[in-house]
């Protein structure tokens, strides 16, 4: 099947222009279900993966809707607020806050004439998705996909120094909570403002149960997929059947490994694409 692609824009709940792409079938025609994807820290709408895939799906008979979320590359300007410039991308953005651009973006699929979506979150976008869904209950998500999600990234940093925590503190509380954290001190490599960083040590990041009794993955409602590469992938097998065992309210929940792939799927795009097709249509 043929396909068209368009890049689109919408606004997020509290008003942030977001940009993004549709991928859907030349012709009209679409499945019920359209594919809203999340991409993950410092990630974009546009990523190689992420078009490979969504294209694919648009050829398979799905109308596919990527699009920026306020954390997407190192850092942006997200405009103004009340007076304010507002910075965004990964190294600024706070996660709770990424429910107003998801339920944008669905919304957006909505009105291309979708009947629910398939919500679908990479990395860190698939700590965003599952937060999105146990908090909100959308009844329009029929689906819930996490693609390796980063479900280490709050244990991660609590193992940063007591020393780093008390100084994002004090930033904060200084008022310079935007300031970057000096470089060096976060585990893995990453850096983040002060109050990001203190943003990711929230329990509601914790999906998977790894330090907290209630994980978020246990308030999931609906069917549930949770998939990982097998090379270069922080998340492991285990990891997948953690949520598996915690997601305890979802009616349905499957796990899938792709071997040889990695973190962003680089090669196995297409296979990663035919299953989550499977799998959708099977909702």
């Amino acid at each position: 099947m043929d396909y068209v692609e368009e890049l689109v824009f919408t606004q997020s709940e509290d008003g942030f222009e977001l940009d993004g792409a549709v991928f859907r079938p030349s012709g009209g025609g679409a499945k019920p279900l359209a594919v809203v994807w999340v991409h993950g820290l410092t990630g974009h709408f546009n990523e190689r993966y992420i078009v490979t895939i969504g294209r694919d799906l648009a050829g398979r008979g799905f109308s596919v809707v990527t699009g920026n979320n306020r954390g997407h590359h190192i850092g942006v300007g997200l405009g103004s607020k009340d007076g304010q410039f507002v910075l965004g991308g990964g190294w600024w953005e706070l996660c709770e806050e990424s429910s107003r651009d998801i339920a944008a973006w669905i919304e957006f699929a909505v009105r291309l004439g979708a009947g629910g979506v398939a919500l679908v979150g990479h990395s860190l976008g698939g700590l965003k998705v599952l937060a999105y869904q146990a908090e909100r209950q959308d009844p329009r998500v029929r689906g819930l996909v996490a693609a390796s999600p980063a479900v280490h990234l709050r244990h991660n940093m609590l193992g940063a120094s007591a020393e780093v925590r008390a100084l994002a503190e004090r930033m904060v509380a200084e008022g310079r909570g935007q300031d970057l954290l000096p470089w060096g001190q976060l585990p893995g490599g990453l850096n983040a403002s002060a109050r990001t960083f203190l943003a990711w040590l929230r329990p509601d990041l914790d999906v998977a149960g790894l330090d907290t009794p209630d994980p978020v993955v246990a308030r999931i409602r609906c069917p549930l997929l949770a998939i990982a590469g097998s090379e270069r992938e922080a998340l492991t097998a285990t990891d997948l059947e953690t949520i598996r065992h915690r997601a305890t309210a979802a009616p349905r929940v499957d796990t899938r490994v792709f071997q040889g792939a990695d973190h962003g799927y680089h090669g196995h795009e297409l296979e990663v694409a035919a299953f989550l097709a499977e799998w959708i249509d099977a909702l």
